[in-house]
């Protein structure tokens, strides 16, 4: 029997913590029990150690079938086991409408993106060895990931049955554009997702498949979510938390920090978002790392951008920062 760690975090509601190898070594997935019928938040990778524990954890409830899959975005850990899961005959997936079209030319149909994101480097100051490995490495997470069409697209707003409990849908774009979280009245749990986690800040980066100011959406969305005062916020990665409001200004305060240092970068004179990345960062080994840093950087770049903080020059060729000129 597959060992696995389950716990009930709410009447009816179980946590399941499955393997992943990056963040914390752990994503939470979330099963509601409703007699022979579980409904789950999030599947974790497409490997045979996470979808046995699944398997295991309906068991475990009391429950024959996965009714529906609510998906809170498609990074490989939350959407991987997706296919193998959802389908004709399995699962209904939900995802959000703006998650919809980024799954295929991630997982399926690659070579488009593997060259959007190569020129995407190249315009952001990243040398043309470096740019050929790193858009290469999204080459390596389809193979943690089965895709499956969604039955339903959300929008946020909506109300959806999970198992016996009414969740209401809202959507919180910046880690990822149709990301959503799931929020219960009744007991005010916050299912969070990556958009707030207890310890770690998500990636917040502009990128080819982003949407155009992700920091400030971001930012928004914490803030709608604080404003429930949740009793209990359920993340998907690190353990359950409480006072939202605390963390919200934790997470703020870190971006705005964020966004001073760049400012002061910049202000150096103009810079490529890669020039800016290097010194606010250092550099890096880990190719994901790297990645990570360019995106999160030019999410601040953006933000400061959009508030008329720097200037955003654009050729054909790159795309670079300097400070906006002083006004007499």
């Amino acid at each position: 029997m597959v060992e696995i760690a389950l716990s009930e975090v709410a009447q009816g509601v179980f946590e399941l913590r499955l393997p992943i190898p990056f963040e914390d070594g752990l994503v939470n997935v979330f099963l509601f029990a409703d007699g022979d019928d579980v409904d789950l938040l999030d599947c974790g990778m497409n490997s045979d150690e996470s979808v046995e524990a699944i398997r295991a954890a309906v068991t475990e409830v009391g429950a024959r079938r996965i009714r529906r899959l609510v998906v809170t975005h498609i990074h490989p850990d939350h959407y991987g086991a997706a296919g193998t899961l959802a389908g004709e005959g399995r699962a209904d997936l939900y995802l959000h409408r703006l998650e919809v079209p980024l799954v295929n030319p991630r997982y399926v149909e690659l070579e488009h993106l593997v060259k959007e994101v190569h020129t995407y480097l190249l315009v952001n100051g990243v040398p043309p060895e470096e740019a050929e490995v790193l858009s290469n490495s999204q080459r390596a997470l389809s193979q943690v990931v089965s895709p499956a069409e969604a039955a339903v697209q959300l929008d946020g707003a909506e109300l959806l049955d999970m198992g016996r409990r009414q969740l209401r849908v809202e959507w919180t774009p910046g880690h990822s554009p149709g990301h959503i979280c799931l929020y219960e009245t009744q007991d005010k749990l916050l299912f969070a997702g990556d958009h707030m986690l207890p310890e770690l800040s998500p990636n917040i980066g502009l990128h080819p498949q982003s949407t155009p100011d992700p920091l400030h959406e971001y930012l928004d969305g914490l803030g709608r979510m604080a404003a429930y005062d949740p009793a209990l916020i359920l993340p998907a990665h690190g353990r359950p938390f409480k006072d939202a409001a605390t963390r919200v200004a934790t997470l703020a305060a870190h971006h705005h920090r964020r966004l001073d240092q760049i400012l002061e970068i910049v202000a150096g004179g103009e810079r490529s978002a890669w020039d800016v990345a290097l010194d606010l960062w250092g550099p890096r080994e880990n190719l994901y790392e790297k990645r990570l840093a360019l995106q999160e950087g030019l999410a601040h770049l953006q933000a400061l951008a959009v508030e008329g903080r720097v200037v955003k020059l654009v050729t054909p060729s790159a795309v670079r920062w300097r400070p906006t000129t002083a006004r007499a």
